[in-house]
């Protein structure tokens, strides 16, 4: 008798949960059609990776446009050297050491090559140069001031490629910039080094024997400056020279300087326009 009402009770409770689970979907479905999606309200679109291949193709296509401006920009740095190989370009075998090789970098059409000073002497003397086709020019010294390291030396050569002259004081720190030159001789002619402009107007201590002095506003960065270099382009990533790679610290890394060439200009610019320059000591690079 016990087990019969068990299972009656089993039969109603079951009956119950039916029911109101009917009654729960019955709800949830008349609730739910009466829903109505307006396509208008919105619309579709396919995702794509379109955005993604336009950034790689302009990272792509920034990547050749300066590996041209550096194409362009080597074919105006020359090499300089004290003495005269006996091959047909100073860019042979020997060390840098027999060459006393050193960078400059074409700034006329007619010949004109800007330089340190303690890479082809002061003026009057006498330098070799060599150009990107490998021909060796005899040079002379123009002009040269020690006090800023600078020099402009002429050769007798004829249409010539310049390099772009460039205003270091509208140049910003973090700027990518890229130092050409020659360091150590033949096998390394025209490296490309590339780092950011780390400072500006920076002041270093030289001390040479028995004289200290100090070179003023100088642009650091750490792009690679090596033995070799001095007298090369220091460019920005639009081909423009903002200065001439002239010295680095050796007891630490990634820490070279550049002359800024806003000194330079107006001595450049006389030299091309009247093949002369009237002495002027209003500079101040060095105290």
């Amino acid at each position: 008798m016990r087990k019969r009402r068990n299972t009656r009770k089993k039969i109603i409770i079951t009956a119950i949960i039916l029911i109101l689970l009917w009654i729960l979907g019955f709800y949830l479905y008349t609730t739910y059609t009466k829903i109505e999606i307006k396509t208008s309200d919105y619309e579709t679109q396919k995702t794509l990776s379109t955005e993604n291949e336009q950034t790689v193709e302009e990272v792509q296509e920034k990547s050749t446009k300066i590996a041209d401006i550096i194409e362009k920009t080597t074919q105006s740095v020359v090499g300089i050297s004290k003495l005269k190989n006996v091959g047909s370009s100073i860019f042979g075998t020997s060390s840098e050491e027999e060459l006393g090789l050193g960078t400059g970098v074409i700034v006329s059409e007619d010949g004109y090559i800007l330089s340190n000073e303690h890479v082809t002497g002061g003026k009057y003397s006498k330098c070799y140069i060599t150009l990107e086709n490998g021909n060796t020019y005899d040079g002379t010294v123009m002009w040269s001031d020690s006090d800023i390291d600078l020099s402009i030396t002429k050769i007798n050569a004829k249409n010539l490629q310049t390099i772009t002259l460039g205003e270091p004081e509208n140049t910003r720190v973090g700027e990518t910039v890229y130092a050409i030159g020659n360091p150590i001789g033949f096998e390394f002619r025209r490296t490309v080094t590339s780092g950011i402009i780390s400072a500006k107007n920076r002041t270093i201590k030289i001390q040479e024997i028995d004289q200290v002095s100090y070179m003023t506003d100088l642009i650091q960065t750490d792009a690679t400056i090596n033995p070799g270099n001095s007298g090369g382009p220091l460019i920005t990533a639009n081909g423009e020279m903002i200065g001439i790679n002239t010295v680095k610290i050796s007891s630490a890394e990634g820490i070279g300087f550049a002359i800024p060439i806003d000194i330079v200009k107006p001595i450049i610019e006389s030299f091309k326009n009247t093949g002369t320059f009237e002495e002027t000591r209003n500079r101040n690079i060095r105290i």
